[in-house]
Protein backbone atom coordinates (compact mmCIF):
# COMPACT_ATOMS: atom_id res chain seq x y z
CA UNK A 1 0.00 0.00 0.00
CA UNK A 2 1.21 3.50 -0.76
CA UNK A 3 2.40 5.77 2.05
CA UNK A 4 -0.08 7.72 4.16
CA UNK A 5 0.67 10.95 2.23
CA UNK A 6 -2.19 12.30 0.15
CA UNK A 7 -1.92 11.45 -3.52
CA UNK A 8 -1.20 14.22 -6.03
CA UNK A 9 -4.46 13.80 -7.95
CA UNK A 10 -7.58 14.02 -5.77
CA UNK A 11 -10.74 12.19 -6.86
CA UNK A 12 -14.10 12.65 -5.16
CA UNK A 13 -16.40 9.71 -4.40
CA UNK A 14 -19.92 9.81 -5.86
CA UNK A 15 -23.09 9.13 -3.83
CA UNK A 16 -23.78 5.40 -3.81
CA UNK A 17 -20.47 4.53 -5.49
CA UNK A 18 -18.77 1.33 -4.40
CA UNK A 19 -15.46 1.77 -2.60
CA UNK A 20 -13.60 -0.49 -5.03
CA UNK A 21 -14.85 1.45 -8.04
CA UNK A 22 -13.82 4.70 -6.37
CA UNK A 23 -10.35 3.41 -5.48
CA UNK A 24 -9.89 2.13 -9.03
CA UNK A 25 -10.57 5.66 -10.29
CA UNK A 26 -8.10 6.99 -7.75
CA UNK A 27 -5.46 4.50 -8.92
CA UNK A 28 -6.06 5.31 -12.60
CA UNK A 29 -5.88 9.06 -11.99
CA UNK A 30 -2.55 8.64 -10.22
CA UNK A 31 -1.12 6.05 -12.64
CA UNK A 32 -1.02 3.36 -9.95
CA UNK A 33 -1.92 -0.28 -9.94
CA UNK A 34 -4.94 -1.01 -7.73
CA UNK A 35 -3.02 -3.52 -5.65
CA UNK A 36 -0.10 -1.16 -5.19
CA UNK A 37 -2.54 1.46 -3.95
CA UNK A 38 -4.50 -0.76 -1.56
CA UNK A 39 -2.47 -3.99 -0.99
CA UNK A 40 -5.62 -5.98 -1.83
CA UNK A 41 -7.30 -7.44 -4.88
CA UNK A 42 -10.47 -5.83 -6.21
CA UNK A 43 -12.37 -9.04 -5.43
CA UNK A 44 -11.17 -9.35 -1.83
CA UNK A 45 -13.77 -9.71 0.93
CA UNK A 46 -12.08 -6.92 2.89
CA UNK A 47 -14.04 -4.36 0.85
CA UNK A 48 -17.36 -5.54 2.26
CA UNK A 49 -16.62 -4.20 5.74
CA UNK A 50 -13.09 -2.79 6.15
CA UNK A 51 -11.61 -2.24 9.59
CA UNK A 52 -11.26 1.28 10.99
CA UNK A 53 -7.43 1.53 10.69
CA UNK A 54 -7.54 0.51 7.03
CA UNK A 55 -10.27 3.02 6.19
CA UNK A 56 -8.43 5.72 8.11
CA UNK A 57 -5.32 5.08 6.04
CA UNK A 58 -7.32 5.17 2.80
CA UNK A 59 -8.90 8.42 3.95
CA UNK A 60 -5.49 9.98 4.52
CA UNK A 61 -4.21 9.16 1.03
CA UNK A 62 -7.41 9.98 -0.88
CA UNK A 63 -8.56 13.00 1.08
CA UNK A 64 -12.07 11.56 1.41
CA UNK A 65 -13.57 11.42 4.90
CA UNK A 66 -13.60 8.01 6.53
CA UNK A 67 -17.39 8.21 7.06
CA UNK A 68 -17.94 8.61 3.33
CA UNK A 69 -15.66 5.66 2.59
CA UNK A 70 -17.52 3.55 5.15
CA UNK A 71 -20.80 4.42 3.41
CA UNK A 72 -19.32 3.03 0.18
CA UNK A 73 -19.13 -0.50 1.67
CA UNK A 74 -21.78 -3.17 2.21
CA UNK A 75 -21.20 -3.09 5.96
CA UNK A 76 -21.67 0.66 6.03
CA UNK A 77 -24.73 0.85 3.78
CA UNK A 78 -26.57 -2.38 4.74
CA UNK A 79 -25.40 -3.36 8.23
CA UNK A 80 -28.45 -5.58 8.80
CA UNK A 81 -27.96 -7.76 5.70
CA UNK A 82 -27.20 -11.46 5.90
CA UNK A 83 -24.49 -11.42 3.26
CA UNK A 84 -24.02 -15.20 3.21
CA UNK A 85 -27.43 -15.88 1.65
CA UNK A 86 -27.07 -17.30 -1.85
CA UNK A 87 -29.79 -15.26 -3.57
CA UNK A 88 -30.28 -12.12 -1.51
CA UNK A 89 -26.78 -11.80 -0.05
CA UNK A 90 -23.48 -10.83 -1.60
CA UNK A 91 -22.89 -11.36 -5.30
CA UNK A 92 -19.94 -13.57 -6.22
CA UNK A 93 -17.04 -11.15 -6.43
CA UNK A 94 -15.48 -13.02 -9.34
CA UNK A 95 -18.59 -12.43 -11.43
CA UNK A 96 -19.51 -8.77 -10.89
CA UNK A 97 -22.63 -7.27 -12.40
CA UNK A 98 -22.17 -4.13 -14.46
CA UNK A 99 -24.41 -1.57 -16.09
CA UNK A 100 -24.58 -1.97 -19.90
CA UNK A 101 -24.66 1.84 -20.19
CA UNK A 102 -21.36 2.19 -18.33
CA UNK A 103 -22.69 3.81 -15.14
CA UNK A 104 -20.32 3.72 -12.17
CA UNK A 105 -20.38 0.64 -9.93
CA UNK A 106 -22.57 1.05 -6.86
CA UNK A 107 -22.53 -0.54 -3.42
CA UNK A 108 -25.98 -2.00 -4.10
CA UNK A 109 -24.62 -3.85 -7.14
CA UNK A 110 -22.70 -6.09 -4.75
CA UNK A 111 -26.01 -7.70 -3.70
CA UNK A 112 -27.61 -10.46 -5.74
CA UNK A 113 -31.14 -9.16 -5.35
CA UNK A 114 -30.24 -5.80 -6.92
CA UNK A 115 -30.69 -6.63 -10.60
CA UNK A 116 -31.06 -3.15 -12.11
CA UNK A 117 -28.59 -0.29 -12.15
CA UNK A 118 -29.62 2.14 -9.42
CA UNK A 119 -28.62 5.05 -11.66
CA UNK A 120 -30.47 4.26 -14.91
CA UNK A 121 -32.58 1.14 -14.08
CA UNK A 122 -31.08 -0.88 -16.92
CA UNK A 123 -30.76 -4.63 -16.29
CA UNK A 124 -27.29 -5.53 -15.06
CA UNK A 125 -25.20 -7.85 -17.21
CA UNK A 126 -22.34 -10.20 -16.39
CA UNK A 127 -19.96 -12.50 -18.23
CA UNK A 128 -22.47 -15.40 -18.26
CA UNK A 129 -25.29 -13.34 -19.73
CA UNK A 130 -23.89 -10.32 -21.55
CA UNK A 131 -26.87 -9.73 -23.88
CA UNK A 132 -30.19 -10.48 -22.14
CA UNK A 133 -33.51 -9.49 -23.76
CA UNK A 134 -35.23 -6.24 -22.70
CA UNK A 135 -36.23 -6.38 -19.07
CA UNK A 136 -39.99 -6.81 -18.36
CA UNK A 137 -41.78 -3.78 -16.92
CA UNK A 138 -42.75 -5.52 -13.69
CA UNK A 139 -39.08 -6.02 -12.79
CA UNK A 140 -38.59 -2.26 -12.55
CA UNK A 141 -41.54 -1.87 -10.15
CA UNK A 142 -40.19 -4.68 -7.95
CA UNK A 143 -36.69 -3.20 -8.08
CA UNK A 144 -37.93 0.08 -6.55
CA UNK A 145 -39.70 -1.79 -3.75
CA UNK A 146 -36.60 -3.90 -3.13
CA UNK A 147 -34.42 -0.80 -2.81
CA UNK A 148 -36.89 0.71 -0.33
CA UNK A 149 -36.87 -2.50 1.70
CA UNK A 150 -33.07 -2.62 1.65
CA UNK A 151 -32.91 0.91 2.98
CA UNK A 152 -35.23 -0.10 5.83
CA UNK A 153 -33.20 -3.12 6.96
CA UNK A 154 -31.06 -0.97 9.23
CA UNK A 155 -34.02 -0.22 11.51
CA UNK A 156 -36.90 -2.51 10.54
CA UNK A 157 -37.22 -6.13 11.67
CA UNK A 158 -40.13 -6.65 9.27
CA UNK A 159 -37.88 -5.65 6.35
CA UNK A 160 -35.25 -8.14 7.48
CA UNK A 161 -37.92 -10.84 7.87
CA UNK A 162 -39.21 -10.17 4.38
CA UNK A 163 -35.76 -10.64 2.88
CA UNK A 164 -35.39 -13.90 4.82
CA UNK A 165 -38.68 -15.18 3.38
CA UNK A 166 -37.65 -13.94 -0.06
CA UNK A 167 -34.45 -16.00 0.10
CA UNK A 168 -36.43 -19.17 0.82
CA UNK A 169 -39.02 -18.48 -1.87
CA UNK A 170 -36.45 -17.76 -4.56
CA UNK A 171 -34.52 -20.92 -3.75
CA UNK A 172 -37.68 -23.03 -3.89
CA UNK A 173 -39.31 -21.54 -6.98
CA UNK A 174 -36.09 -21.95 -8.96
CA UNK A 175 -36.56 -25.74 -8.87
CA UNK A 176 -40.26 -25.51 -9.71
CA UNK A 177 -39.94 -23.18 -12.68
CA UNK A 178 -41.89 -24.16 -15.78
CA UNK A 179 -42.60 -22.39 -19.04
CA UNK A 180 -46.18 -21.80 -17.90
CA UNK A 181 -45.82 -21.83 -14.10
CA UNK A 182 -45.84 -19.67 -12.11
CA UNK A 183 -47.98 -17.59 -14.49
CA UNK A 184 -46.03 -15.04 -16.52
CA UNK A 185 -45.78 -11.75 -14.64
CA UNK A 186 -46.63 -8.35 -16.16
CA UNK A 187 -44.48 -7.69 -19.20
CA UNK A 188 -42.80 -11.10 -19.12
CA UNK A 189 -42.58 -12.76 -22.52
CA UNK A 190 -42.43 -16.45 -23.27
CA UNK A 191 -38.93 -15.89 -24.61
CA UNK A 192 -37.83 -14.43 -21.26
CA UNK A 193 -39.34 -17.32 -19.28
CA UNK A 194 -37.97 -20.00 -21.61
CA UNK A 195 -34.45 -18.59 -21.24
CA UNK A 196 -34.78 -18.80 -17.46
CA UNK A 197 -36.16 -22.35 -17.51
CA UNK A 198 -33.38 -23.55 -19.78
CA UNK A 199 -30.69 -21.89 -17.65
CA UNK A 200 -32.01 -23.46 -14.45
CA UNK A 201 -32.34 -26.89 -16.05
CA UNK A 202 -28.83 -26.76 -17.49
CA UNK A 203 -27.00 -25.21 -14.54
CA UNK A 204 -28.98 -26.06 -11.40
CA UNK A 205 -31.08 -29.20 -11.85
CA UNK A 206 -28.75 -31.19 -14.09
CA UNK A 207 -25.60 -29.09 -13.66
CA UNK A 208 -22.52 -30.50 -11.98
CA UNK A 209 -21.19 -27.21 -10.70
CA UNK A 210 -22.70 -24.33 -8.75
CA UNK A 211 -22.77 -21.14 -10.76
CA UNK A 212 -23.68 -17.62 -9.72
CA UNK A 213 -27.04 -16.67 -11.19
CA UNK A 214 -26.90 -13.99 -13.89
CA UNK A 215 -28.96 -10.87 -13.09
CA UNK A 216 -31.63 -11.85 -15.64
CA UNK A 217 -32.24 -15.17 -13.84
CA UNK A 218 -32.29 -13.53 -10.42
CA UNK A 219 -34.69 -10.90 -11.78
CA UNK A 220 -37.11 -13.64 -12.83
CA UNK A 221 -37.01 -15.47 -9.48
CA UNK A 222 -37.19 -12.19 -7.55
CA UNK A 223 -40.19 -10.85 -9.45
CA UNK A 224 -42.10 -14.14 -9.19
CA UNK A 225 -41.73 -14.27 -5.41
CA UNK A 226 -41.59 -10.66 -4.24
CA UNK A 227 -45.33 -10.21 -3.59
CA UNK A 228 -45.56 -13.57 -1.82
CA UNK A 229 -42.74 -12.59 0.56
CA UNK A 230 -44.88 -9.87 2.15
CA UNK A 231 -45.94 -12.02 5.11
CA UNK A 232 -45.60 -15.53 6.49
CA UNK A 233 -49.08 -16.79 5.52
CA UNK A 234 -48.74 -15.68 1.89
CA UNK A 235 -45.26 -17.17 1.69
CA UNK A 236 -46.45 -20.52 3.08
CA UNK A 237 -49.28 -20.67 0.55
CA UNK A 238 -46.98 -20.31 -2.44
CA UNK A 239 -44.42 -22.66 -0.87
CA UNK A 240 -47.12 -25.36 -0.83
CA UNK A 241 -47.82 -24.71 -4.52
CA UNK A 242 -44.11 -24.87 -5.24
CA UNK A 243 -43.75 -28.22 -3.45
CA UNK A 244 -46.30 -29.73 -5.82
CA UNK A 245 -44.91 -28.13 -8.97
CA UNK A 246 -41.30 -29.07 -8.12
CA UNK A 247 -42.06 -32.76 -8.69
CA UNK A 248 -41.39 -33.33 -12.41
CA UNK A 249 -43.01 -36.78 -12.63
CA UNK A 250 -46.11 -36.75 -14.82
CA UNK A 251 -47.76 -40.21 -15.12
CA UNK A 252 -48.57 -41.64 -18.52
CA UNK A 253 -52.13 -40.53 -19.40
CA UNK A 254 -53.00 -44.16 -20.16
CA UNK A 255 -52.25 -45.04 -16.52
CA UNK A 256 -54.43 -42.27 -15.12
CA UNK A 257 -58.07 -43.03 -14.21
CA UNK A 258 -60.74 -41.00 -15.97
CA UNK A 259 -62.15 -39.37 -12.86
CA UNK A 260 -63.71 -35.96 -13.52
CA UNK A 261 -64.13 -34.38 -10.08
CA UNK A 262 -62.75 -34.77 -6.53
CA UNK A 263 -65.80 -36.65 -5.23
CA UNK A 264 -65.71 -39.29 -7.98
CA UNK A 265 -61.94 -39.51 -7.71
CA UNK A 266 -62.00 -40.09 -3.97
CA UNK A 267 -64.72 -42.75 -4.20
CA UNK A 268 -62.95 -44.44 -7.10
CA UNK A 269 -59.61 -44.44 -5.30
CA UNK A 270 -61.13 -45.92 -2.12
CA UNK A 271 -62.68 -48.73 -4.18
CA UNK A 272 -59.35 -49.34 -5.93
CA UNK A 273 -57.43 -49.53 -2.64
CA UNK A 274 -59.95 -52.01 -1.24
CA UNK A 275 -59.79 -54.19 -4.35
CA UNK A 276 -55.98 -54.15 -4.37
CA UNK A 277 -55.85 -55.05 -0.70
CA UNK A 278 -53.53 -52.10 -0.14
CA UNK A 279 -53.66 -51.11 3.54
CA UNK A 280 -52.07 -48.27 5.47
CA UNK A 281 -49.25 -50.53 6.68
CA UNK A 282 -48.22 -51.23 3.08
CA UNK A 283 -47.50 -47.56 2.26
CA UNK A 284 -43.90 -46.28 2.60
CA UNK A 285 -43.10 -42.92 4.18
CA UNK A 286 -42.32 -41.49 0.73
CA UNK A 287 -43.45 -42.62 -2.72
CA UNK A 288 -40.49 -43.38 -4.95
CA UNK A 289 -40.68 -44.65 -8.50
CA UNK A 290 -38.61 -47.64 -9.67
CA UNK A 291 -36.34 -45.35 -11.65
CA UNK A 292 -35.84 -42.90 -8.77
CA UNK A 293 -32.64 -42.80 -6.70
CA UNK A 294 -32.72 -44.35 -3.23
CA UNK A 295 -32.90 -40.81 -1.79
CA UNK A 296 -34.93 -38.33 -3.80
CA UNK A 297 -33.59 -34.85 -4.61
CA UNK A 298 -34.56 -32.42 -1.87
CA UNK A 299 -36.97 -30.40 -4.00
CA UNK A 300 -39.11 -33.50 -4.70
CA UNK A 301 -39.30 -34.84 -1.15
CA UNK A 302 -42.07 -32.65 0.26
CA UNK A 303 -44.57 -33.60 -2.44
CA UNK A 304 -43.75 -37.31 -2.44
CA UNK A 305 -43.92 -37.38 1.36
CA UNK A 306 -47.29 -35.63 1.18
CA UNK A 307 -48.48 -38.20 -1.35
CA UNK A 308 -47.42 -41.00 1.00
CA UNK A 309 -49.35 -39.39 3.86
CA UNK A 310 -52.47 -38.94 1.72
CA UNK A 311 -52.33 -42.50 0.37
CA UNK A 312 -51.84 -43.91 3.87
CA UNK A 313 -54.92 -42.06 5.16
CA UNK A 314 -57.02 -43.22 2.21
CA UNK A 315 -55.80 -46.83 2.46
CA UNK A 316 -56.84 -46.91 6.10
CA UNK A 317 -60.25 -45.47 5.26
CA UNK A 318 -60.73 -47.96 2.41
CA UNK A 319 -60.44 -50.80 4.91
CA UNK A 320 -62.85 -49.34 7.44
CA UNK A 321 -60.68 -47.16 9.68
CA UNK A 322 -60.88 -43.39 9.04
CA UNK A 323 -57.51 -41.70 9.41
CA UNK A 324 -56.39 -38.07 9.31
CA UNK A 325 -53.19 -36.80 7.73
CA UNK A 326 -51.80 -36.32 11.23
CA UNK A 327 -52.72 -39.93 11.99
CA UNK A 328 -50.84 -41.06 8.90
CA UNK A 329 -47.79 -39.09 10.03
CA UNK A 330 -48.02 -40.79 13.43
CA UNK A 331 -48.19 -44.23 11.80
CA UNK A 332 -45.11 -43.43 9.72
CA UNK A 333 -43.24 -42.52 12.93
CA UNK A 334 -40.87 -40.26 11.01
CA UNK A 335 -40.25 -36.54 11.24
CA UNK A 336 -42.71 -34.86 8.93
CA UNK A 337 -42.91 -31.14 8.26
CA UNK A 338 -46.09 -29.16 8.70
CA UNK A 339 -45.67 -28.17 5.07
CA UNK A 340 -45.86 -31.79 3.90
CA UNK A 341 -48.99 -32.30 6.00
CA UNK A 342 -50.60 -29.17 4.55
CA UNK A 343 -49.81 -30.34 1.02
CA UNK A 344 -51.22 -33.81 1.82
CA UNK A 345 -54.51 -32.26 2.90
CA UNK A 346 -54.65 -30.38 -0.41
CA UNK A 347 -54.00 -33.53 -2.41
CA UNK A 348 -57.00 -35.24 -0.86
CA UNK A 349 -59.29 -32.64 -2.42
CA UNK A 350 -57.70 -32.43 -5.88
CA UNK A 351 -58.81 -34.60 -8.82
CA UNK A 352 -55.45 -34.80 -10.59
CA UNK A 353 -53.62 -35.57 -7.35
CA UNK A 354 -56.03 -38.38 -6.49
CA UNK A 355 -55.52 -39.84 -9.98
CA UNK A 356 -51.75 -39.75 -9.37
CA UNK A 357 -52.27 -41.60 -6.09
CA UNK A 358 -54.16 -44.28 -8.01
CA UNK A 359 -51.10 -44.78 -10.23
CA UNK A 360 -48.87 -45.00 -7.16
CA UNK A 361 -51.23 -47.58 -5.64
CA UNK A 362 -51.16 -49.74 -8.76
CA UNK A 363 -47.37 -49.64 -8.80
CA UNK A 364 -47.09 -50.56 -5.13
CA UNK A 365 -49.40 -53.51 -5.75
CA UNK A 366 -47.48 -54.63 -8.84
CA UNK A 367 -44.21 -54.56 -6.88
CA UNK A 368 -45.70 -56.75 -4.16
CA UNK A 369 -47.36 -55.52 -0.99
CA UNK A 370 -44.94 -55.61 1.94
CA UNK A 371 -45.72 -54.67 5.50
CA UNK A 372 -43.65 -51.48 5.56
CA UNK A 373 -44.85 -50.57 9.05
CA UNK A 374 -43.46 -53.86 10.38
CA UNK A 375 -40.20 -53.25 8.52
CA UNK A 376 -39.89 -49.82 10.09
CA UNK A 377 -40.56 -51.15 13.57
CA UNK A 378 -38.10 -54.03 13.23
CA UNK A 379 -35.19 -52.25 11.55
CA UNK A 380 -35.35 -48.90 13.34
CA UNK A 381 -33.09 -50.04 16.17
CA UNK A 382 -30.35 -51.62 14.04
CA UNK A 383 -27.58 -49.02 14.20
CA UNK A 384 -24.93 -51.29 12.68
CA UNK A 385 -25.54 -54.22 10.41
CA UNK A 386 -24.74 -57.42 12.36
CA UNK A 387 -21.91 -59.66 11.18
CA UNK A 388 -24.46 -62.37 10.30
CA UNK A 389 -25.76 -60.11 7.56
CA UNK A 390 -22.29 -60.04 5.98
CA UNK A 391 -21.49 -63.73 6.39
CA UNK A 392 -22.42 -64.80 2.85
CA UNK A 393 -21.19 -61.68 1.09
CA UNK A 394 -18.09 -62.28 -1.04
CA UNK A 395 -14.96 -61.22 0.82
CA UNK A 396 -14.16 -58.50 -1.70
CA UNK A 397 -17.64 -57.05 -1.26
CA UNK A 398 -17.66 -57.01 2.54
CA UNK A 399 -14.07 -55.96 3.19
CA UNK A 400 -14.72 -52.23 3.09
CA UNK A 401 -18.42 -52.21 3.98
CA UNK A 402 -19.32 -49.51 6.50
CA UNK A 403 -21.78 -51.34 8.75
CA UNK A 404 -23.53 -48.15 9.89
CA UNK A 405 -24.09 -46.92 6.34
CA UNK A 406 -25.12 -50.47 5.41
CA UNK A 407 -27.76 -50.35 8.17
CA UNK A 408 -29.06 -47.06 6.78
CA UNK A 409 -29.16 -48.58 3.28
CA UNK A 410 -31.02 -51.68 4.49
CA UNK A 411 -33.55 -49.44 6.23
CA UNK A 412 -34.23 -47.54 3.00
CA UNK A 413 -34.34 -50.68 0.89
CA UNK A 414 -36.69 -52.56 3.21
CA UNK A 415 -39.03 -49.69 4.08
CA UNK A 416 -38.87 -47.99 0.64
CA UNK A 417 -39.07 -44.80 2.65
CA UNK A 418 -36.98 -41.91 3.93
CA UNK A 419 -34.00 -41.79 6.31
CA UNK A 420 -36.31 -40.05 8.81
CA UNK A 421 -37.51 -42.50 11.44
CA UNK A 422 -34.66 -44.88 10.73
CA UNK A 423 -31.47 -45.79 12.59
CA UNK A 424 -29.49 -42.92 11.02
CA UNK A 425 -31.92 -40.10 10.22
CA UNK A 426 -29.18 -37.48 10.15
CA UNK A 427 -26.60 -39.39 8.15
CA UNK A 428 -25.45 -37.47 5.10
CA UNK A 429 -27.72 -38.33 2.20
CA UNK A 430 -24.82 -38.13 -0.21
CA UNK A 431 -22.97 -40.79 1.78
CA UNK A 432 -25.89 -43.23 1.59
CA UNK A 433 -26.43 -42.48 -2.09
CA UNK A 434 -22.74 -43.09 -2.80
CA UNK A 435 -22.93 -46.38 -0.88
CA UNK A 436 -25.90 -47.44 -2.99
CA UNK A 437 -24.13 -46.54 -6.22
CA UNK A 438 -20.99 -48.44 -5.21
CA UNK A 439 -22.82 -51.65 -4.22
CA UNK A 440 -22.40 -54.44 -6.72
CA UNK A 441 -25.56 -56.38 -7.70
CA UNK A 442 -24.52 -59.51 -5.81
CA UNK A 443 -23.98 -57.66 -2.54
CA UNK A 444 -27.34 -55.91 -2.95
CA UNK A 445 -29.03 -59.29 -3.34
CA UNK A 446 -27.32 -60.62 -0.20
CA UNK A 447 -28.34 -57.60 1.88
CA UNK A 448 -31.88 -57.77 0.53
CA UNK A 449 -32.11 -61.46 1.30
CA UNK A 450 -30.94 -60.77 4.85
CA UNK A 451 -33.64 -58.24 5.66
CA UNK A 452 -36.30 -60.35 3.93
CA UNK A 453 -35.31 -63.30 6.11
CA UNK A 454 -35.26 -61.19 9.26
CA UNK A 455 -38.71 -59.73 8.61
CA UNK A 456 -40.07 -63.15 7.69
CA UNK A 457 -38.76 -64.58 10.96
CA UNK A 458 -40.40 -61.77 12.94
CA UNK A 459 -43.65 -62.27 11.06
CA UNK A 460 -43.62 -66.00 11.85
CA UNK A 461 -43.07 -65.23 15.54
CA UNK A 462 -45.97 -62.78 15.56
CA UNK A 463 -48.25 -65.33 13.88
CA UNK A 464 -47.19 -68.01 16.35
CA UNK A 465 -47.93 -65.68 19.28
CA UNK A 466 -51.31 -64.79 17.82
CA UNK A 467 -52.15 -68.48 17.30
CA UNK A 468 -51.10 -69.28 20.86
CA UNK A 469 -53.23 -66.43 22.21
CA UNK A 470 -56.19 -67.57 20.15
CA UNK A 471 -55.78 -71.18 21.31
CA UNK A 472 -55.55 -70.05 24.94
CA UNK A 473 -58.68 -67.95 24.60
CA UNK A 474 -60.55 -70.89 23.05
CA UNK A 475 -59.46 -73.20 25.83
CA UNK A 476 -60.58 -70.73 28.50
CA UNK A 477 -63.94 -70.41 26.74
CA UNK A 478 -64.41 -74.18 26.79
CA UNK A 479 -63.44 -74.40 30.48
CA UNK A 480 -65.92 -71.64 31.32
CA UNK A 481 -68.63 -73.53 29.41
Amino acid sequence: MTSACQLPVAVDIQPGEDIVAFLQRVADANYLDFRDLTSHRRTARVWENPEHPFLAQLSSITGVAEERLRAATLGGTYPGMALGRARTGRRYAGQPATCPRGCFDTVAARLNLVVLCTNCEELFIDRLDPTPPPVPTRVRHVHREVMATLAATTSSQSAQDRLRRLESLMAEVELALWRNWPPLFDGETQQWRTRAVRWVDRNVITGRYTLARPPSITATLLTLTWDASVDRATAEAILDDIAIMADPWDPDPHEMPDWRNPVDARVGLLDLLENLGLQARHVPTILRLPEDPIILPEHQRTHRTAEALALTALASQAHGTPMTVAGAASLHAADCSSRAQRVAARLLADTYSLCRLAVHAERLHSAGLLDRAQARAELRGIQRLPSTALRDIPRAGSAHLDREVAAAWVWLDATAGRPAGGPHPHRANAEIAAFDTALDPETKLHLRAWWHQRLSHVSDLVKAQESASLAGATEESRDAG
